[in-house]
């Protein structure tokens, strides 16, 4: 086979190319993480250029499918069909640009799209369902995945094949499930056909099998070291794959690799022109064409200039590896590998695509080559650590490897570590990899720090009353945050600037990790709260005022009476309890006059809500008042709304047309009910009806409203963590929310960010299932994205990226 070179690079997105559609006269469309989908154009010469631009979506494009002009029930002529993480897929006409339908019913982000030789459009989404669509409205409602619906394909008999991250595909015959394959032990990606022989799937498991049409394996493909996000096949039996390795790959159906495509980033989508060049959609906001005709090569600056980048970027990562592979370590070429084994057990080292390095150990009894790891640079010359020097395991270098016994009469387990590792972290992979329950955990940090001689150290964690919230001084200005039961003191890396000040100390508000161990970030452990008390003259006159604006309208009953507003009366003693309920020891339950106007105030309408939202934010860091307020009932309650008084006015403040500071005030109240068991288990009870209430916070141009609801996005996954949860599909509502809300801030909307980095963190590093939850929605590249940050958000970036790369 003649080698592809790259013919031309098609440039004009501004962020990720995620998905890549290939029209019957040879034409390109693209889909981005910018929202826009690109029509491109083969020219006179054989170049490309950009022809159309379509705007329409409000997150990024996710896929994209083409309808030939005469294709029924689509559009008069031919037809784009594109699906979106705003759960939406719209139907533009292809020559006028124009969106034509607009298909909605998907909860979560569209993964997939087809159309039929009938003219039916199928999508597939996160919310585990495929919706076949006719004439605009939706027909059909496919169920039976266990797991997100990742991809689909048409097969040549018409039924339709799915692969979902529950690691099977589904075979649907006239929108029935005929029959499941069990094909991979990680989520299904990509689907291809493969003229002639049946499919090839693509999986986050590192593989590529090919299947015949009858679901039998014929094949599986090794060679990436990444999950594989997508695969295309041509009609000769060519197979290409692009990985979160940075590499294209080009196979031979019986898993000959015949060439690898390196990449400045990771590839979402590859895909063939009618001509067999191949098409590629890379990370770095770049689709590429390469072919093997020496005709349609690119010109030669094109070739060079595409090297120099990748040589460039080669050598910026073998300097900031610090040393490269260990020292006297023999790579070998990858053609190692066609031979045998001279022992069972025997270990070599072959040189990978993008100057990485693998470790292989011949396996006599089934005779291949097992790859065993990646192998990475050794530590810098002094650097030791108590017990001696670095260690191998998995095929990877370590500072320490240690045996550790779990079990009677079992061999012990492998628990490795590097130097500057963060315990906890470590502690958890090392339960997860040997299905360890999560109460060994502090006991496997014990072990670790007590192993290695101070070589790793704990963060600083500092316990506190959790009333009292000593450690920290509240800022002016954002509404303080504070930890309540359990939790760590000190000030975030963003110094007196960020929405957390410091009395002392220098910890991770979250971790309560210490400066002179570098940046530890996650996971969080501890509930955040607002505590800031408000002027109390300045409230009080607020609601008088707003009082006073309800008189002969529709609310005039809820109006303060006299002996209500009078001094010394029920509205100075909720200010007086409000005032000291965040520093206090507890007090008793309310009085009935109280909790009566505190009940007629959370009625009001939405736009004199606020000071009654802000003074209940306060109550309920009260015991009993918590209480309370858990049990008491909504003075009417209507279909639709949150449960209880407190839901019935989160749900007020939070319905259409919003108002900016009701919407804030209840946000902080949702979040400051996690203080107290009793509305801890009322935030439980609501569950996706709380987020889906508060969710519209998520895209406010209002920076305060996107910083609660990133910091009640952290305390669910503190929440969901303490219980080790298994509940993915709310985890996933969870991980949207804060990829809306990374999207929505701005740079200089530092704290919020930090904040939804830290819940994405904190839930990664819970479970292998949300960590494949959250690639599939894009974080890996949106990690990546925001590390140039700098700062604290640049280091809870990296350290998201790390976790969500176990």
């Amino acid at each position: 086979m003649a080698d592809f070179q790259l013919r031309a690079e098609l440039r004009g997105h501004l962020e990720d190319v995620r998905s890549l559609c290939i029209t019957p006269d040879g034409s390109i469309l693209t889909g981005s993480r910018d929202t826009t989908i690109k029509l491109w154009t083969e020219g006179q010469y054989g170049a490309f250029a950009e022809t159309m631009t379509l705007v329409g979506h409000t997150d990024f494009v996710s896929a994209l499918a083409y309808a030939p002009q005469g294709v029924p029930n689509v559009c008069q002529g031919a037809a784009v069909v594109s699906g979106s993480r705003d759960t939406t897929v719209l139907v533009w006409n292809a020559q006028s640009a124009a969106v034509v339908q607009k298909l909605e019913g998907h909860e979560y982000q569209v993964t997939a799209v087809l159309v039929t030789s009938d003219g039916d459009i199928v999508s597939a989404s996160l919310d585990k369902t495929i919706r076949v669509w006719r004439g605009g409205e939706c027909v059909h409602v496919l169920r039976g995945h266990e797991a997100a619906v990742l991809c689909l394909l048409q097969l040549p008999n018409g039924d339709l094949l799915s692969g979902s991250g529950d690691c099977t595909m589904r075979v649907w015959s006239g929108y029935t499930c005929t029959h499941t394959i069990a094909a991979h032990k990680d989520s299904v990606r990509g689907l291809a056909l493969l003229p002639g022989v049946g499919v090839v799937s693509a999986s986050h498991d590192e593989t590529l099998k090919v299947w015949s049409l009858e679901g039998q394996c014929q094949g599986e493909l090794r060679g990436h070291t990444g999950i594989i996000y997508t695969c295309a096949a041509t009609a000769d039996g060519l197979v290409a794959s692009g990985s979160e390795d940075n590499t294209t790959k080009l196979w031979h159906a019986d898993g000959t690799c015949l060439q690898t495509l390196d990449h400045p980033s990771n590839l979402w989508a590859v895909a063939f022109l009618p001509s067999g060049d191949l098409v590629t959609a890379c990370s770095d906001h770049v689709a590429r064409v390469w072919t093997q005709a020496e005709a349609r090569r690119g010109p030669a600056e094109l070739a060079q200039a595409f090297e120099a980048m990748m040589a460039a970027k080669a050598a910026a990562a073998a300097e900031q590896g610090g040393g490269g592979l260990p020292a006297g370590l023999k790579l070998q070429d990858p053609a190692v590998l066609l031979a045998p084994g001279a022992s069972d057990g025997q270990t070599i080292v072959v040189a990978e695509g993008g100057g990485g390095a693998a470790a292989y150990a011949w396996d006599s009894a089934k005779g291949e080559w097992e790859r065993i790891g990646e192998v990475t640079g050794g530590p810098a010359e002094g650097d030791t650590l108590a017990g001696g020097g670095s260690k191998w395991h998995n095929g990877q270098l370590w500072d320490h490897v240690f045996d550790v016994d779990v079990e009677d009469g079992a061999l012990p387990r492998k628990l490795a570590i590097n130097r500057g590792d963060n315990p906890y972290d470590v502690a958890d992979r090392f339960l997860e990899e040997n299905g360890l329950p999560q109460t060994y955990r502090e006991q496997v940090v014990d072990f670790i720090l007590k192993s290695t001689g101070g070589g790793v150290q704990a963060p600083a964690v500092q316990y506190h009353d959790p009333l009292t919230g000593t450690g920290y001084v509240p800022p002016p200005s954002g509404g303080g945050s504070q930890p309540a039961a359990g939790a760590s003191s000190g000030a975030g890396a963003g110094g007196s600037g960020g929405a957390f000040a410091a009395t002392g100390g220098g910890a991770d508000p979250f971790t309560g990790g210490g400066g002179s161990a570098g940046p530890r970030h996650l996971p969080a452990k501890a509930y955040l709260v607002y505590d800031q008390v408000p002027g109390r003259a300045a409230i009080r006159k607020k609601v008088a005022e707003l009082s006073a604006a309800l008189a002969g309208g529709e609310a005039a009953g809820r109006v303060l009476s006299d002996a209500e507003a009078a001094d010394g009366g029920p509205l100075d003693c909720l200010l007086d309890r409000a005032a000291v309920a965040a520093s206090s020891s507890g007090g008793p339950p309310l009085p009935d006059a109280e909790l009566a106007l505190l009940t007629k105030l959370l009625s009001w309408p939405a736009a004199q809500l606020f000071p009654a939202l802000d003074l209940t934010r306060l109550l309920v860091l009260d015991r009993a008042v918590a209480a309370q307020l858990a049990a008491a009932a909504a003075p009417a309650q209507v279909d639709g709304q949150l449960p209880g008084l407190l839901g019935a006015a989160l749900t007020t403040a939070c319905t259409e047309p919003l108002v900016p500071a009701a919407q804030q005030t209840a946000v902080r109240l949702a979040v400051n009910c996690f203080g107290h068991q009793a509305l801890l288990a009322w935030v439980q009870a609501c569950g996706s009806r709380l987020l889906e209430c508060v969710g519209a916070a998520a895209s406010s141009s209002n920076k305060n409203v996107r910083q609660g609801l990133a910091t009640l996005l952290v305390n669910y996954a503190v929440w969901l963590c303490k219980l080790a949860s298994s509940e993915l599909e709310f985890k996933s509502r969870l991980l949207v929310l804060a990829v809306e809300v990374l999207n929505a801030s701005p740079a200089d909307d530092v704290e919020t960010r930090y904040r939804a980095l830290i819940a994405v963190g904190t839930l990664a590093g819970e479970h292998s299932k949300v960590r494949s939850l959250a690639r599939e929605l894009g974080f890996l590249s949106l990690t990546d994205s925001l590390r140039g940050a700098g700062g604290k958000v640049g280091e809870a970036a990296a350290e998201v990226a790390q976790k969500l790369r176990l």
